[in-house]
């Protein structure tokens, strides 16, 4: 009798959190089984600012992506063997790592010193120069696109092939005015894959073209380009101390961070066992 009455209050225990854990998630979206989604649970996730056709559109794939997640999750109970179903100690070596990498980032975000001088990048490139070989080739160019009709074509080509600062002023500003596309790159060294395709010609070609001459052309029936060259590196060559400093900084961004955590880790470990939190039980017969 008291054994009946025990499962009765059990049973109405749980009918009661579902019921009351229905009232107060509201209307449902989904279920399969006991689990259920509500709506309540995709309205937290349903971007601000949408349109109705996208929140439509957005409801549905939630719930579809909810469900095959759910039904993947309930074949994959039924088909496993018991022991590929246990991942407690999976879990808890993800959860181990993911709280040592949150607290090794919030570490960094305290001490790291981001501040990179211009002798530091210097001193780095010209220690390590063998780091900055091109493998595609660089140049600094400018790009000019010029209709075949246009009455500047041949005072563009005529000063495409100079190189003196007046008449890349002049260059400049003609070109800026009368081409159909100019483009200098922003003054920046630039990989020679990114040229050639810019021009519409194979890589191999262009960099035969620069081994060759500072002003590259390639015509068709429409269009003239001319690639004024101003530097070119080679690939094999060690490409400029401009062109890294991106690089160097996350280098050294790199090292400062491996020095602060390699630190971080001898200390914690040193503490232990100087205070006697770890202790490290050596067997004799080994």
């Amino acid at each position: 009798m008291i054994k009946a009455l025990l499962i009765i209050i059990i049973t109405l225990l749980f009918c009661s959190c579902t019921f009351f854990e229905s009232i107060s998630k509201g209307e449902k979206a989904a279920q399969i089984g006991n689990v259920v989604l509500y709506k309540s649970d995709i309205d937290k996730m349903l971007p601000r600012g949408i349109s109705a056709e996208d929140s439509i559109h957005f409801v549905k794939q939630y719930i579809d992506s909810w469900a095959l997640k759910q039904l993947m999750l309930k074949k994959a109970e039924e088909q496993l063997p018991k022991n590929e179903k246990d991942v407690s100690n999976l879990l808890e070596e993800y959860r181990t790592q993911l709280l040592v990498f949150r607290y090794e980032n919030k570490y960094l975000e305290e001490r790291l010193d981001t501040a990179i001088t211009l002798t530091e990048k210097e001193s780095y490139y010209t220690n390590h120069r063998e780091h900055f070989v091109t493998s595609n080739g660089i140049v600094k160019a400018r790009l000019i696109r010029m209709h075949n009709s246009s009455p500047s074509l041949q005072i563009i080509k005529s000063l495409a092939a100079k190189t003196d600062e007046e008449s890349l002023a002049i260059l400049e500003e003609l070109a800026y005015h009368t081409a159909y596309k100019y483009d200098n790159y922003g003054n920046k060294w630039m990989e020679i894959p990114i040229v050639a395709r810019d021009m519409d010609i194979d890589i191999s070609e262009l960099r035969e073209q620069l081994s060759k001459t500072k002003l590259v052309e390639k015509k068709d029936s429409s269009y003239s380009q001319y690639l004024q060259v101003l530097e070119y590196i080679k690939p094999g060559e060690i490409s400029p101390f401009e062109y890294n400093t991106g690089k160097i900084d996350e280098i050294i961004l790199s090292k400062r961070k491996q020095e602060l955590i390699h630190n971080l880790h001898r200390d914690i470990f040193n503490n232990a066992l100087d205070n006697k939190k770890l202790k490290i039980i050596q067997n004799e017969n080994h």
